[in-house]
């Protein structure tokens, strides 16, 4: 097969790496792989698993994204275009799905799947929840839970990063690895974890590294000096952009994240505290893995800094908690997340959406095509007059407003 892979962005992010990883994998597989995408720091992570790579213009340039996409899957001669996330969804249902007649396959990581989304696209979802809200809908949808590379993204030597990062043996190492925006309220998150570990540190030799980059870095650098000035150390370690993550993970005792991220730091062996919306914080327990599992590594709606409070001080005073908590997800993770595994079960979506490719007749994808492109319109509408946040929150997704 000869497959199209288009990320929303190259910014480090779960849903890109995801997408060129799986790639990557699919293309050892025996199979002909490129990637269609902006430019943007994951391009060299592209250029590096030896990936062919095809620049894409920059987000919300439509019109333009579109001629590319023809053109590339024109020259490739392309079987199936694999779209991750809503923006390269729909832009490529609007060109390849109708001037080229290829396959269409979107992949959405997020925690719900929107309505103005072509119906006749099939889908991929990340969680057992959501792919039966889909099939309740009667949408073509696929289950394919956020991959793992498990050796590459596994703690060997958890001395030796703290001794490359200058992070003391005795410290307690809290780790995040996030893109700092607003998208799924990651920085507010950020921020309250900054506060909380400020008042922390007077008790408990505690580090809050973060790691990543965004429109919030500014506000955390700042907010990050005057707590380090207040301590007289190092209390907040706003490492930006890490072109190896796997560091902030291995040197953590604790990491706190959500989906991708969160289950990377479970595959490192360390004890997670679960971000979500609205001031939700969970550890992670061998009682509520199931619900994690069904619903993804998220969740909305808690009691903000006092959960993350308890979580945090639970994990900080017990050693022995920290071990077996990281001990069950590296388990948890195995058992479920592995990359290999999600790369066949990829490459057999594949094959199956190719061996029905003409299953919709050509008036129910027009119908599904016109349904889409009014509620885009009306999506649009209500987007331009409601919160910043909401509006930046699809324009992360590459939803062009």
């Amino acid at each position: 097969m000869r497959i199209l892979v288009c990320p929303h962005q190259m910014g480090m992010g779960g849903s890109q790496l995801n997408a060129i990883e799986l790639a990557a994998k699919v293309r050892d597989l025996g199979h002909e792989v490129t990637i269609y995408a902006p430019e943007g720091t994951l391009v060299a992570m592209v250029k590096d698993l030896g990936i062919g790579y095809e620049r894409a213009p920059e987000d919300g340039n439509n019109r333009a994204w579109r001629a590319g996409l023809n053109r590339v899957i024109e020259q490739y001669r392309i079987d199936l275009v694999h779209a991750y996330e809503w923006g390269p969804s729909l832009a490529a249902s609007f060109s390849a799905g109708i001037r080229n007649s290829t396959p269409v396959v979107a992949s959405v990581m997020s925690m719900k799947v929107p309505e103005f989304l072509p119906r006749h696209v099939p889908i991929i979802v990340g969680t057992p929840a959501l792919a039966s809200v889909q099939a309740w809908a009667h949408r073509t949808a696929f289950l394919l839970e956020p991959p793992v590379d498990m050796e590459a993204n596994r703690t060997l030597d958890a001395a030796a990063a703290r001794q490359e990062l200058g992070i003391a043996e005795h410290e307690l190492v809290v780790s995040i690895v996030s893109m700092l925006s607003t998208d799924l309220e990651k920085l507010q998150g950020i921020l309250s974890a900054m506060a909380l570990v400020d008042r922390l540190a007077a008790e408990y030799p505690v580090r809050l590294l973060i790691a990543g980059d965004g429109e919030g870095k500014a506000q955390v650098q700042s907010r990050a000096e005057s707590i380090n000035a207040l301590h007289q150390r190092t209390v907040i370690d706003v490492r930006g952009f890490l072109q190896d993550p796997r560091l902030a993970y291995a040197a953590a005792d604790i990491v706190l994240g959500m989906g991708t991220s969160a289950i990377k730091g479970l595959a490192h062996s360390k004890a997670l505290i679960v971000q979500g919306e609205a001031g939700y914080w969970q550890m992670l327990s061998e009682e509520n893995a199931e619900e994690f599992l069904s619903n993804g590594w998220f969740g909305y709606e808690g009691r903000g800094v006092a959960d993350l409070d308890d979580a945090l001080v639970k994990l900080l005073n017990d050693a022995a908690l920290r071990r077996r908590m990281g001990l069950f997800g590296r388990e948890l993770v195995e058992s479920r997340y592995n990359l290999e595994r999600s790369a066949n079960e990829l490459t057999k979506i594949y094959f199956d959406l190719l061996a029905h490719r003409n299953h919709s007749s050509r008036s129910s994808r027009a119908r599904s095509l016109l349904r889409s492109a009014i509620e885009v319109s009306r999506f649009r509408s209500s987007m331009k007059s409601g919160a910043p946040t909401e509006r930046e929150k699809w324009s992360h997704s590459g939803v062009e407003l």
